[in-house]
């Protein structure tokens, strides 16, 4: 029963007229006919009284119309709505509104850093939920200036005035007004979960939607959605819908380029696009140069701004949480442990879990498998809070990771001189251990190698890049040759410089096809050797040197030098390797057999007792050497068996690079005998561990293997999707060579 109906009942009983009550109590008909209505729903205290002694009730009659008068009992005539206008170009965010829509009610949170766009987010489900629930759809800023639970009993129709003052006496109202309705309710901006269990919509039929930057893990239930950036093309596509899709496609090298600079944030990309909207004629580049030089100072426009949104999320932090991030601004890379955030804020590890567990919890970091990471804007904002004061720490993070590189690259195996490099107090559990952590941190060692260079730590550069040298024959790629020119300037002993030497000739030689500066470099570490009498690496000089001679032609020369690098050797293993690579150089002088002969031999001993990485991987290696041997002598099927042999060590070993190549030969043996459906299946797998390790070269050449086999089969439709995908993978790696491969391509596919 509601104030007005219980009032216009009292009045008839009492055999009176609206114009009779309003003389006698002195409120007006007007006044009274509203009420009487529902229009007025709660009226003043004095009002009431006044009506009351008018009508001459009992006081158990008058108790309740004071109760309903005060509580305001009233359901709204119609739906209530407060919810703003939602973004139309939302985009990237269908899986996450996907996820809402399947829900009939209960709690869902919306939790991530600032500008990812939750608030966005939350209001266009909302919108798209509408018919879904007819009494409502009402969204509340936690952060506005009225208490929330105030705001929202206002929404639902209760005047100011019959509000309760106690906090409690509101939240049993504002429960009692939810009975049988199907409401939705945003909850924007939350920062605790107290706030959550007080307003949110626990009836059945109500779904409330919480945005926060915490991920407010105390909540007991809800259906959590992460928002982290947008994808590249997501991004591209938010970028288009502000400036217009003809801006984007006339320069669409400079519009990825922009969105990565904003760390494809929503908001960062909003602001972006608002500035080239409201200057049309501006080229995306010029933003782009910008943001290089201005970083967040440029992401600004009207009353958007990234760095605000930042400093909220910071505000509440508790001071070693405030340190650590500003710590993480001198970060290498993107990841951090607990135990480097210890070393750069130079606190307790357990003090620093819990600071990135602080972190994490506003948004500030991601969680993943290897512990914590920092992206995009948020890691440009954490680098421009960095003073001076935070160059010892900056030192004893680059020491930290050296040390850690060197503890991580000697369990790979060493040979010559390079066993004269040892951790200094560092310790890896297992191998498996010590790969995890160089294959994340194997693309950051020239940052890492310049800053320390940078600091005068010398010793700690040089001993890192000798200690790695195996690892890098696993793991072989581009990285390596910029690691030892520029760990060379670090070699400031004789016997360093020699080691580094013949590394940055065998990178030369191996993985950059160089043979000729190859050589120049390594005849400078044997004379480096002669003169300085550090003849511990001297043989791996010699081995490296003779294969760079065999690849330039000179069979004799090369045989020669191989000879004598095997008679420097110092252990067995090393031993076995170099007579692994004179029957490399026997088979490029057409002795095929002498080779196979050799490799046969040498692979006998090693499966005798091959265990440890480097002596798997030296088998590996062999079995390789010995199918190109075969395929030489014309036996492919051998040849097969040997590489399948090879394939099964790189796979037990997870060496994918080498692992890829062997499937690329074996297709080669496979081809030979005719056995096309075979070819296939190894170039595809083949194409699946280049792509994987970022060797673009192998990536585009066995596209077009598989684009030959295609068209030897009549295969039209495949040998173009092959080709189409070379083309765009030489558009992606963009070199000379890979330029001329392009030219050659369209060609291909011109001709049809």
């Amino acid at each position: 029963m509601t104030f007005g109906a219980r009032l216009q009942q009292h009045r008839k009983n009492a055999g009176l007229s609206q114009e009779e009550l309003s003389e006698r109590s002195g409120v007006s008909v007007r006044a009274i006919s509203d009420m009487e209505r529902g229009r007025a729903r709660s009226p003043q205290r004095r009002t009431t009284e006044a009506l009351l002694d008018a009508l001459d009730l009992d006081e158990p009659a008058r108790d309740e119309l004071r109760r309903l008068a005060r509580s305001g009992r009233v359901a709204p005539a119609g739906p209530v709505w407060s919810l703003p206008l939602f973004v139309a170009d939302l985009v990237g965010r269908d899986a996450e509104l996907d996820t809402i829509a399947a829900l009939d009610g209960g709690l869902v949170v919306v939790h991530g850093a600032a500008g990812t766009g939750k608030t966005s987010l939350a209001v266009k489900a909302a919108h798209l939920l509408e018919a879904r629930f007819p009494d409502g759809q009402l969204l509340i800023e936690l952060e506005g200036s009225a208490p929330p639970l105030r705001r929202l009993l206002k929404d639902l129709g209760v005047a100011g005035e019959h509000v309760p003052e106690d906090p409690d006496a509101q939240t049993r109202l504002y429960r009692s007004l939810l009975v049988g309705k199907r409401l939705l309710l945003v909850l924007d901006g939350v920062s605790t979960e107290k706030e959550v269990r007080t307003l949110a919509t626990d009836r059945p039929g109500c779904l409330t939607i919480v945005t926060s930057r915490r991920r407010l893990a105390g909540l007991t239930g809800p259906t959590w959605i992460r928002l982290g950036g947008l994808t590249e093309e997501a991004a591209v596509e938010l970028l288009a819908s502000i400036i217009g899709p003809q801006r984007v496609e006339a320069d669409h090298r400079a519009a990825v380029e922009l969105v990565q600079l904003c760390g494809m944030s929503p908001l960062a990309l909003r602001i972006a696009g608002n500035r080239l909207a409201s200057r049309p004629r501006w080229p995306l580049g010029h933003l782009v140069e910008q943001l290089k030089e201005r970083h967040l100072a440029a992401l600004t426009a009207g009353d958007l701004e990234v760095r605000g949104a930042f400093e909220v999320s910071m505000a509440h932090l508790p001071e070693t949480a405030r340190l650590v991030f500003r710590r993480l601004g001198l970060l290498v890379g993107t990841h951090v442990t607990p135990q480097l955030a210890a070393e750069l804020a130079g606190i307790e590890v357990v003090e620093a879990e819990q600071a990135l567990e602080d972190l994490a919890d506003v948004s500030l970091l991601d969680t993943d498998d290897r512990g914590y990471s920092i992206h995009g804007l948020v890691r440009t904002f954490a680098n421009g809070l960095i003073d001076t004061t935070d160059e010892e720490a900056h030192r004893r993070m680059l020491t930290s990771l050296l040390e850690t590189t060197v503890a991580a690259g000697v369990l790979f195996g060493q040979t010559g001189d390079a066993r004269r490099v040892s951790p200094h107090g560092k310790a890896f559990p297992d191998v498996q251990t010590a790969r995890c952590w160089l294959d994340g941190h194997r693309d950051l060692l020239p940052e890492i190698i310049e800053r320390a260079q940078a600091g005068d730590l010398h010793d700690e550069v040089a001993r890192a890049v000798i200690a790695v040298s195996h690892y890098a024959s696993i793991e072989p790629g581009p990285v390596w040759e910029h690691v030892y020119r520029t760990g060379l300037a670090s070699a400031l002993q004789p016997w360093q410089e020699i080691v580094v030497l013949s590394q940055l000739g065998w990178v030369l030689f191996d993985m950059a096809g160089k043979p000729g500066p190859a050589l120049e470099v390594l005849t400078r570490a044997a004379a480096l050797a002669e003169s300085s009498g550090e003849t511990g690496h001297i043989g791996w000089v010699w081995l490296v040197a003779s294969a760079a001679h065999s690849r330039l032609g000179r069979a004799d020369e090369a045989e020669r030098v191989c000879r004598e690098a095997i008679e420097w050797m110092r252990e067995p293993m090393d031993v076995l390797y170099a007579r692994g690579v004179l029957g490399v150089m026997w088979c490029r002088m057409n002795r095929a057999d002498d080779a196979v002969a050799v490799h046969e031999e040498v692979a006998g001993e090693l499966r005798t007792f091959a265990h440890t990485l480097y002596e798997l991987s030296a088998l590996g290696r062999t079995l390789w050497w010995l199918g190109l041997a075969l395929m030489a002598a014309h036996r492919p099927d051998e040849a097969v068996a040997a590489f399948t042999e090879a394939e099964e060590v790189y796979k037990r070993t997870r060496m994918t690079s080498w692992r890829a190549r062997t499937l690329w030969h074996r297709a080669e043996a496979h081809r030979a005998k005719g056995r096309l459906a075979e070819e296939d299946e190894d170039l595809t797998a083949a194409l699946t561990g280049f792509r994987a390790t970022g060797d673009g070269f192998r990536e585009i050449e066995t596209l077009r293997a598989l684009a030959d086999n295609a068209k030897s089969r009549g295969d039209h439709s495949a040998w173009q999707r092959h080709l189409r995908d070379s083309l765009a993978a030489c558009e992606r790696w963009d070199t000379d060579a890979t330029r001329e491969i392009a030219a050659e391509v369209k060609k291909c596919l011109a001709r049809g």
